[in-house]
């Protein structure tokens, strides 16, 4: 995958074009979900957010006054050229390079495609990524095989074989994925 953006500027991007946020919901997001690994640090979404905003994806909107009375926030919304680079990167195709080394990208991309892009280009991610994913570990297969040849069972084949099974188990979930999407269109 040619890198257009850091996962943490596409996890900004993808939050922010759900609706206006400030840094504060931002790192409440971060810090209440699943995505926390991106950082709930002020000290990587704010200079994210004024990266952002100096390459033009993102625009300030009115200082806001904050819920609980104390001071007003920034809310940051998505510019043309932001709503554009985002697409182009949920657009791009799954790679085996980025089976291989990007799977949490992979994740991430997939989990702002509804609404952003045509339920075709989730489908066809996920196609590409069961596909690229499948051959992967078939050559994994094969070392796992060269290994039991070559010496007795150790901590480093078994989790050689761990590994493998979760990459098995991403096929299958990308499988019933795609049913599941394919029978619930748009």
């Amino acid at each position: 995958m040619k890198t257009l953006i850091s996962d943490l500027e596409l996890a900004i991007l993808g939050l922010i074009r759900q609706r206006p946020q400030s840094g504060y919901d931002l790192r409440k997001t971060f810090a209440g979900t699943a995505m926390r690994h991106y950082s709930d640090s002020p000290g990587s979404i704010y200079p994210a957010l004024r990266r952002l905003h100096a390459r033009g994806l993102l625009a300030v909107e009115e200082p806001f006054s904050a819920s609980d009375g104390n001071r007003s926030r920034t809310a940051y919304a998505l510019t043309p050229t932001g709503i554009d680079l985002l697409l182009a990167t949920l657009h791009q195709p799954v790679t085996r390079n980025d089976v291989i080394w990007h799977a949490p990208s992979l994740m991430l991309r997939f989990a702002f495609m509804d609404g952003n892009v045509p339920r075709t280009v989730a489908l066809e991610f996920l196609s590409r990524f069961e596909t690229e994913l499948a051959i992967y570990v078939a050559e994994l297969r094969q070392n796992l095989d060269a290994m039991r040849a070559l010496s007795s069972v150790n901590t480093g084949f078994l989790a050689f074989q761990c590994g493998i099974g979760g990459m098995e188990a991403q096929i299958m979930w990308a499988r019933k994925a795609r049913t599941t999407l394919a029978e619930n269109p748009q």
